[in-house]
């Protein structure tokens, strides 16, 4: 079996539009994308822990594509819909990664879903280490296209490229290709002044006095918070 670095997960119903047919369509003779059609959250929690097992050491990213869930004021999690068995909480998604090697990130294409960030800081703080290593979510409400779909078109062009693009360039990069996104990335800080938490890395230099590159940097000196 090939190793497939990229899990595309699109969990919406029948009928909606799939933002993850353009990518398989533009990259299956480029790169090796595990892909999964679900509707359940069983369906969709089968799908990731096949992924994590059969790629271990080389699951660069995960996108889910699904329906920000929704209570009046924050995003609670993803799914096709707000039936109770066809999306998970955010403490949900956080525990199937934590069953398994994410050594990439975590795309959760769905409205609204920057307001993961929340829920799981609170699960960081009682961890070892991230079990998602870093993630983008969306501040606003978004469209599978054009907005979804370029973006994740230009992440597996990014892939593909010789050019190694570090993390801390990614952002303005998808921002370029996709100018107005609501896109943000989120990344996991702790130092001996600051509680565990996911920061939206545009806050980077107010929350801990450094940019991300900086960050990023000084973790590549010193070791990475994630595997000591």
């Amino acid at each position: 079996m090939s190793a497939s670095p990229i899990c595309l997960l699109q969990w919406l119903k029948p009928g909606e539009y799939r933002e993850t047919r353009a990518a398989l369509s533009a990259f299956a003779t480029k790169v090796n994308i595990e892909h999964a059609d679900v509707r359940t959250k069983v369906q969709a929690a089968d799908a990731l822990q096949s992924w994590l097992k059969n790629n271990t050491g080389n699951t660069q990213y995960c996108f889910i594509g699904a329906h920000g869930i929704e209570e009046p004021d924050a995003a609670i999690g993803v799914g096709a819909t707000g039936n109770a068995d066809e999306y998970a909480e955010w403490y949900e998604v956080w525990d199937w990664f934590s069953q398994g090697d994410l050594i990439g990130g975590l795309w959760l294409g769905a409205c609204k879903s920057s307001h993961a960030a929340s829920a799981f800081s609170t699960l960081l703080a009682r961890s070892k280490y991230p079990a998602i290593p870093h993630f983008y979510g969306f501040s606003d409400e978004i469209y599978p296209y054009p907005e979804i779909e370029e973006i994740l078109m230009k992440l597996i062009e990014l892939t593909g490229t010789e050019r190694v693009v570090p993390l801390y360039d990614e952002l303005d990069l998808l921002r370029a290709a996709v100018p107005g996104t609501a896109i943000e990335l989120y990344y996991p800080v702790s130092t001996p002044l600051t509680t565990p938490e996911y920061v939206n890395v545009d806050q980077m230099v107010d929350k801990i006095g450094m940019n991300f590159r900086q960050l990023l940097e000084n973790q590549a000196a010193v070791g990475s918070w994630r595997h000591r």
